[in-house]
């Protein structure tokens, strides 16, 4: 089933774990990069920094790349929130990298890929993606669009224990809104040709 072909108004739970929460996490022995996704609720956010902290005190990331700016609903600068959180849990300054210019999911990744020159790469590069499983949807198929390098390779890491998990948005219609609109943006954005349409079969 392709994304662009499912009814916004009849988002039943079936469909929202094939589309939200189908994404698997990969292992990976190493990654050279961690990109962490900004959020402009500070729970979340912070959700998301400590998975990214169990990451990096295993050892396995050469780098972390912090992306978010302040967003359209945001009062507060994502990125430099995320760096001041790191530091304060003893990660070396050195190993972050800071985009803090992006206000949406689609700049975050088109600003990274800028930043670390993804379109010249020309070994194998591994690349771990910090955040939620929800928003693994969005996250390839806008990597899909606008990268083609086969040197990349992207694991996903997400949040585990989360207000934001897929039993509890099922019982709690204002979650079930937030992914109805979600979807909605979705295909919006497939139909103006900034996301590539994509089979939610193919999701193993």
């Amino acid at each position: 089933m392709m994304v662009s072909s499912i009814d916004s108004n009849n988002l039943t739970g079936e469909l929202v774990k094939k589309i939200f929460f189908s994404i698997e996490k990969e292992d990976y022995e190493y990654a050279d990069y961690l990109i962490l996704y900004g959020c402009h609720l500070k729970e979340l956010l912070d959700e998301r920094l400590e998975q990214a902290l169990k990451i990096i005190k295993l050892g396995k990331v050469k780098k972390i790349v912090l992306t978010g700016g302040i967003g359209v609903n945001g009062n507060f600068n994502e990125s430099e929130y995320m760096l001041d959180y790191l530091i304060k849990n003893n990660v070396d300054q050195d190993m972050i990298l800071v985009e803090n210019q992006s206000t949406t999911t689609e700049e975050n990744n088109i600003n990274v890929m800028n930043l670390l020159n993804f379109n010249e790469v020309n070994s194998q590069l591994n690349v771990v993606l910090v955040t939620h499983q929800f928003h693994l949807l969005k996250l390839i198929m806008h990597w899909n669009k606008i990268l083609d390098n086969n040197y990349i390779h992207f694991y996903f890491d997400y949040v585990q224990k989360t207000k934001m998990s897929y039993d509890n948005i099922i019982k709690d219609p204002k979650l079930m809104e937030l992914l109805k609109s979600q979807l909605i943006k979705i295909k919006k954005y497939i139909d103006a040709g900034i996301y590539d349409d994509f089979d939610i079969k193919t999701i193993k």
